[in-house]
Formats: C-alpha cells, structure tokens, sequence
C-alpha cells in the first residue's frame, strides 16, 4: 500500500442486525496522485498523516504492519507513531498494537464547534424531508469523508452509511460535489463540471453499489468545502425531488444563524 492510500477493498451492501441495509463504497479506495496543485510539502508531516489515515479504518495494527501498509521503513514508522502518541493522536494497547487515540476526537470536536454548525440536526432534518440516508461529507487529502449520516425517521427501513466512511473525491457525487467547489482542472470528469453550473451531482452505483446519489456543494463560512448528499435505492425515488430540501440544508451549513425556511 501507497503512503496516499489505504487497503484496497470491494465492499457491498449488506444486511445488519435491525434489518436495515448497510451500504459501503465499491472497488479500490487506493488513492491515486493527488489531482490537486501538490507544492511544497513537509514528507514527515504527510507520512504522520498518513499513518492517522490508514489507522482510521478502525483495525488496530501494530507498527511493522502499519510500516507495511505505508510502504516505509519499520524504524520511521516507529518514530511516528511515539510522537503522535505523545499527542494522544494514537493509543498503543497492551499487545502493541496501534489504533487512533481521543485526541483525534477533540480536535475534530474543536473543527466543528468553531464552524458554528450544528450538523447531525442539519443532517437528520435533511433525511426527513428528502426520505432518504442523508451525509455530511468533509475532504480528507484525496478522500471524502463522512462526518454526519442519519436515516429518515418516516421510512421503516433504510441504508445505514456509517460515520468515517471513506471514499476517493472522483468515486461519486459526494465528492464530486467537492471537487466542484475547485476551479476547472484538465481531464476532470464531466460530472464535476457540470455541478459548476447547475449546483449538483447526481450518479448511480458509486460510491455505493445499487444506490443513487445526489450531492450539493457547501463552502463553510470559514472557506472549508464541504458537500451533503442523500442516496437511496436505484429508480426508489426521483433524484429531482432531492435538490429542494438539499438546497435548503445547504443554506443552513453555508448560513448558520440566519433565518431559512422550507
């Protein structure tokens, strides 16, 4: 595995114990070259990164393993990893094994206490009006990440998208509709393009198999980009009757505080 990536896995959909549908990205999460303007760069920054990033899946590894998946020598993993446990970014246990420690959790705590945003309201209210699994998406380097989901409380069943759940920007319209928030890139897909002009993606079958998506761009009052999207069973709902309560989701995220309607 690259330092940019993580494992390579072909995830599906499956059933969970309440009977509810559990969808997951589809095909290889390993990143490619980072498509943005990459600079000047501190390598032992991003290889710190890097180790956060592979660890966030959740599988505790010990520091070999995570030299492994880095593609780096054990002996500067090691020295990484001692560091960032001096900042609680990761915790060893008593096998020696590595996972992320609770001050990854405060800091991101701290992220959207200071963006003002009261996001699992906005997130939840969001799955209520358009009746379908509703996301929070930030941008982790090349990845979209899920930072808020919920399941609208009108539909006895629905598809559960877990909270970190990760995928590459091009692999679907969540992060597409980040995308859209750059200026135009050559070679970019048709789909980010066109999000410039009508302000959302809408694709089938990624980054979740057998599911639509439809993601609307947000830029934090603070600059940050961001993106919320709904998705639901393929042909189970019209993708236009989304953009409206999307529309007024977005508003509340882009404007915190201000007055909104429905």
């Amino acid at each position: 595995m690259s330092g940019d990536g993580e494992d390579v896995r072909v995830m599906s959909e499956r059933l969970d114990r309440t009977g509810d549908r559990t969808a997951e990205p589809t095909g290889a999460l390993a990143a490619a070259p980072s498509s943005r303007s990459r600079g000047s760069r501190s390598q032992t920054l991003e290889r710190a990164l890097d180790a956060v990033a592979v660890l966030s899946d959740g599988r505790p590894r010990t520091s070999a393993q995570l030299a492994i998946d880095l593609g780096l020598h054990r002996s500067i993993v090691y020295r990484i990893l001692r560091t960032l446990e001096d900042y609680h970014f990761v915790t060893r246990a008593a096998d020696g094994r590595y996972t992320l420690g609770l001050g990854i959790a405060a800091l991101a705590e701290a992220g959207i206490r200071n963006a003002a945003l009261q996001v699992e309201a906005i997130v939840e209210e969001l799955a209520d009006a358009a009746g379908a699994t509703a996301l929070f998406c930030v941008v982790q380097k090349d990845h979209a990440v899920v930072l808020a989901s919920a399941r609208p409380s009108t539909r006895a069943a629905a598809v559960t998208v877990r909270r970190s759940t990760r995928f590459a920007l091009e692999a679907g319209a969540p992060g597409m509709a980040i995308l859209a928030l750059d200026a135009p890139r050559e070679h970019e897909q048709d789909e980010i393009a066109l999000a410039r002009s009508r302000g959302y993606v809408h694709t089938k079958g990624s980054p979740f198999a057998g599911f639509e998506a439809v993601a609307r761009p947000v830029r934090l009052r603070d600059g940050q980009a961001a993106s919320l999207a709904v998705i639901f069973p393929v042909a189970e709902l019209r993708h236009s009757d989304m953009l409206r309560p999307l529309h007024q989701a977005a508003l509340r995220v882009e404007h915190p505080g201000d007055a909104w309607s429905v």
